[in-house]
C-alpha cells in the first residue's frame, strides 16, 4: 500500500535531481576555482536553485502557477493549428469501435500531452513521477484516480495540500463546464436536420488533434521498423543464417507539426521533434478479372502482360539498378522474378478457365494455345489437338517466350545496359518459369487428360 510518506519522497528525489541537473555546471566549476570571490558567486548560485527546487517552494510555485501555464489533454489544440489558443480536452470515449476503425478507444493507457509556457513544462515531468513500481503508476495516474494515499503528501498543512492536490488535477483534466475555443481552430457546422438552411439549425463541431494516439502510432510504428529483432531479421537476408519475418511499411509519409520549433505546438510533438506518420490511404488498384486478348495477337507475352505484371516487374527493376551498386542482389532479384512468374501463372490459370474452344477464334501460337485452352483436347474434333499437348513439346517453346519476354523488358529499361542480359540471364529466368510451370501443369493434366 503507497502511503503520503512514500510519495512525498518520490517528489523529493525528483527536486533533487532537477537541482543537480541545473546545478551541474555550478558544482564543475566549484571543482576548478580557487578564487574566493568567484566560490562564493557560485555557492550562491547553487544556495539559490536549492531554494528554488526545496519540496515547499516548488510546489506552491508549481500549484499556483505552472498548473495555470500549462494545458494538458489527449486532443489538443495547437495540433490543428499552432498559433491556436483553445482549450486542449482530456478524453477518452467509452464507446467501442467498429473492428474496421482504429482510434484511442484502443490504446490501454493514454500519454497526456501538454502545451504552454516552456518554463512550465517541468510540470509535465513532475506529473511522470512514477510512484508505483509494481504497477507501473505514476503521481498523473493517482491524481487522476483521487487516491487516497495523495492527502497530505504535498505539505504538513492538510489544508495546503489539498488545495495544491485539487490545483494539480484541474490541469490535468481541464476545464469542460466551460471548454474555450480561438480564432484558428478549425470549425464544422453540422447539420442537424434538412430544413438546417433556413432554420440556422448546426452543431459546431470543434476538431482537436489526437495528440495521444498519433504518439502511441509513432512509437508503434518505431518499434515495428527499428526494434534491433527487425534489423537483425532484415540483416539475414544477405547472410547465410535462419531466415524470420520482418516488418516494412512502404509508402510511409511523414508531416511535421511546429516546423523547426515542434516544441511550440506540444510536448509529445517536440519528443517526436514534430514528425507525425501517415499510413498509406491511396485508393486501390483495381486489376480486371483476366487479361484482355485481341483476337490477331500471336502471344501474351506482350506490353499488356507487363503492365499486369508491374508490381514485380518494378522489384526486378530495382533489384538490378540496386546490383550497379552493391552486389548483394541475388535474393530480391530471385524474389522479384518468383513474384513475376506467379502473376504470369495467374492470368493463364484465368484463361485456362474459360469455355473450352475459346482459342479457335485467336491468332495465339500454337504452343500457347496448348497452355491456355487445354480444355480444348476434350472436344470432338480435337485429336490432334489432344496428341499435341500430350506430347508436351510445346512447354519449352512456351518457358523460351517468358524468358525472351522478360529479357526484351530489361534491355527496355535499361538501354544503356543490354549487353549484360545475355544467355546467362534469359537461362536463369527460364529456369524459373519451367519449376512453376510444371507444377500447373500437373494439376491441369490431372484435369483434363
Amino acid at each position: 500500500m503507497i502511503t503520503p510518506l512514500q510519495i512525498r519522497a518520490k517528489i523529493i528525489d525528483f527536486l533533487q535531481a532537477q537541482h543537480l541537473k541545473k546545478s551541474e555546471n555550478d558544482y564543475k566549476k566549484l571543482e576548478k576555482t580557487t578564487e574566493p570571490e568567484e566560490i562564493a558567486k557560485i555557492k550562491a548560485e547553487i544556495s539559490k536553485s536549492e531554494e528554488k527546487y526545496r519540496l515547499d517552494t516548488w510546489l506552491h510555485i508549481a500549484a499556483t502557477e505552472m498548473a495555470r501555464q500549462l494545458k494538458f489533454g489527449t486532443h489538443i489544440a495547437k495540433g490543428i493549428h499552432p498559433d491556436a489558443k483553445g482549450n486542449n480536452i482530456n478524453f477518452r470515449a467509452n464507446l467501442n469501435l467498429p473492428s474496421t476503425l482504429v482510434g484511442s478507444q484502443l490504446i490501454d493507457k493514454l500519454v497526456l500531452d501538454a502545451n504552454g509556457n516552456a518554463a512550465a513544462l517541468p510540470l509535465a515531468a513532475f506529473f511522470d513521477i512514477m510512484i508505483d513500481e509494481v504497477n507501473k503508476r505514476t503521481l498523473k495516474d493517482l491524481l487522476l484516480t483521487d487516491e487516497p494515499c495523495l492527502d497530505g503528501c504535498f505539505s504538513d498543512d492538510l489544508s495546503l495540500s489539498a488545495q495544491y492536490k485539487i490545483a494539480f488535477q484541474m490541469a490535468l483534466k481541464g476545464n469542460l463546464n466551460s471548454p474555450e475555443t480561438h480564432e484558428r481552430n478549425k470549425q464544422v457546422l453540422w447539420v442537424n436536420s434538412s430544413s438546417a438552411i433556413e432554420d440556422n439549425h448546426y452543431t459546431c463541431l470543434i476538431p482537436l488533434y489526437p495528440s495521444s494516439f498519433t504518439h502511441a502510432i509513432y512509437n508503434k510504428l518505431n518499434q515495428a521498423r527499428f526494434s534491433e529483432e527487425n534489423k537483425q531479421a532484415r540483416e539475414n537476408r544477405y547472410k547465410n543464417k535462419a531466415q524470420n519475418p520482418y516488418i516494412s511499411i512502404p509508402h510511409l509519409a511523414v508531416t511535421k507539426l511546429g516546423g523547426t520549433k515542434p516544441q511550440n505546438v506540444s510536448l509529445l510533438t517536440s519528443k517526436q521533434g514534430g514528425r507525425n506518420y501517415l499510413l498509406p490511404s491511396l485508393p486501390p488498384i483495381f486489376s480486371k478479372g483476366e487479361l484482355r486478348l485481341t483476337s490477331t495477337q500471336d502471344t501474351i507475352f506482350n506490353d499488356r502482360l507487363a503492365y499486369v505484371c508491374r508490381a514485380g516487374l518494378y522489384q526486378l527493376y530495382q533489384a538490378v539498378a540496386d546490383s550497379r551498386k552493391n552486389y548483394i542482389v541475388r535474393v530480391p532479384r530471385a524474389e522479384a522474378v518468383n513474384l513475376i512468374v506467379q502473376m504470369v501463372l495467374q492470368q493463364a490459370y484465368k484463361l485456362q478457365k474459360r469455355t473450352a474452344g475459346w482459342s479457335r477464334d485467336y491468332q495465339l501460337a500454337w504452343c500457347e494455345k496448348y497452355w491456355l485452352d487445354p480444355q480444348r483436347a476434350k472436344l470432338n474434333g480435337e485429336e490432334q489437338f489432344h496428341s499435341a499437348l500430350t506430347q508436351q513439346d510445346w512447354i519449352s517453346e512456351v518457358e523460351q517466350r517468358f524468358a525472351a519476354w522478360l529479357n526484351a523488358l530489361l534491355k527496355k529499361r535499361f538501354p544503356k545496359h543490354q549487353d549484360d542480359f545475355t544467355a546467362t540471364e534469359y537461362n536463369e529466368w527460364r529456369k524459373y518459369f519451367r519449376k512453376k510451370l510444371h507444377r500447373q501443369l500437373r494439376r491441369l493434366y490431372k484435369e483434363v487428360l
